[in-house]
């Protein structure tokens, strides 16, 4: 015990911390100050394991990394800095527990401020250093936003949807789904290859009126899209960009027209973004499953081609602008492999700067056709076979 307080001072300062309003609502912080106190009294060198056998019954055999004294003294120190905070109280004493230790030391105000307070040397030293230090600091941050600001912007064909206020709608092909009675007289939800939206539903139906066919109010998706939407996802978070999620079935001519729109899935289910995929081409066009190149030099057919132990697809990466001058980016293929494997490509950094290289004076619009290989969503290739750079 500190020889400046004796046992009465003690006992007239641990009754009014255990009035005071921290405390007085605490019976489980009163009774561990009481143990403290009278330990100290004692001079007993208090270990954590005699704390939680004896206030608090723990058997450490059972449960060695118990924490429960740990967190009751931590809260303790806390209220303790509280109260001895409020200058409102005048104290003959204070009661301390430094950190890492159990036992409860006592001292008078005097001397416990006069522990507190710097050396000044050792601050006139510290001062300068932190000079230095904030001079440092100041230094790498400019550094930091130089680089940021020269060396990591967006590629172009980014540029668009990361700039400030763009406003982005991410449209998922989806397939026009209908129900048809079949021999068992029960309704069945199906689709037809030529029935991609309600005016080929009325098609369909004017065509065949004698089928027993019904539209729905719900489409289906094809798995490329929880992947695509996962990979654009992370992607526009690490630019700090947002987006919203439209249905290619649900895509108004408004919106395509005032938005930036990302496409992502199969030309054969396409509504409003028929009349806008690759709409500037001079020489690209959709063939059957896949697509046709045609200049006035030759023509070639890329269409997809699945096997036992081999999967070729083909998929298109389109860039853009509309007549209002927002962009619009299509990852399309008619399989799930080809869109996955052309956005994640498309949303990794260094591989664009790779094929920007190929991309004359780095423009954001051009028509790029990819070859997809592999049977696995972990295990594909994806090579350039044709590019055409817009104007």
């Amino acid at each position: 015990m500190n020889s400046d307080v004796n046992s009465q001072q003690i006992q007239a300062e641990l009754t009014k911390i255990c009035q005071h309003k921290l405390f007085v609502n605490s019976s489980s912080q009163i009774r561990l100050l009481e143990y403290l106190v009278e330990k100290a009294n004692s001079d007993e060198d208090l270990k954590e394991f005699t704390i939680g056998s004896e206030l608090y019954g723990i058997n450490y055999a059972e449960d060695k990394s118990n924490g429960t004294v740990r967190s009751y003294f931590y809260k303790l120190r806390k209220r303790l800095e509280q109260y001895y905070a409020d200058d409102a109280i005048k104290h003959e004493i204070i009661f301390e527990i430094k950190k890492g230790q159990y036992n409860l030391s006592f001292s008078t105000p005097k001397n416990f401020y006069n522990q507190k307070e710097p050396n000044n040397n050792y601050l006139k030293v510290r001062y300068k250093t932190l000079g230095y230090s904030f001079a440092g600091i100041c230094l790498a941050l400019i550094a930091y936003f130089a680089f940021n600001h020269f060396y990591s912007k967006p590629m172009p064909l980014w540029e668009s949807f990361f700039s400030k206020d763009a406003s982005n709608i991410i449209v998922i092909s989806d397939q026009y789904i209908i129900t048809e009675q079949l021999e068992d007289g029960k309704y069945h939800a199906v689709f037809y290859e030529d029935i991609n939206n309600h005016s080929d539903f009325l098609d369909y139906v004017k065509k065949h009126p004698e089928s027993r066919v019904q539209a729905v109010d719900y489409t289906a998706m094809s798995k490329m899209a929880p992947y695509s939407i996962s990979f654009l996802s992370a992607w526009f978070s690490e630019n700090k960009a947002s987006y919203t999620i439209e249905m290619e079935s649900k895509l108004t001519a408004s919106e395509a027209t005032n938005n930036n729109i990302l496409f992502i899935g199969q030309f054969k289910t396409m509504n409003i973004s028929k009349s806008l995929f690759l709409k500037n081409s001079q020489v690209f066009s959709t063939y059957h499953d896949g697509f046709k190149y045609a200049d006035k030099d030759t023509t070639v057919v890329y269409d997809t081609k699945h096997g036992k132990t081999e999967r070729v697809e083909y998929a298109m990466v389109s860039s853009t602008t509309n007549n209002q001058g927002k962009q619009s980016l299509y990852f399309v293929s008619n399989n799930d492999i080809g869109v996955m494997a052309t956005v994640n490509k498309f949303t990794d950094s260094k591989w664009l700067k790779e094929f920007y290289k190929q991309i004359p004076n780095k423009s954001p619009y051009f028509n790029a056709l990819f070859k997809v290989e592999g049977l696995e969503r972990t295990d594909i290739s994806c090579e350039l076979v044709q590019l055409e750079v817009l104007e």
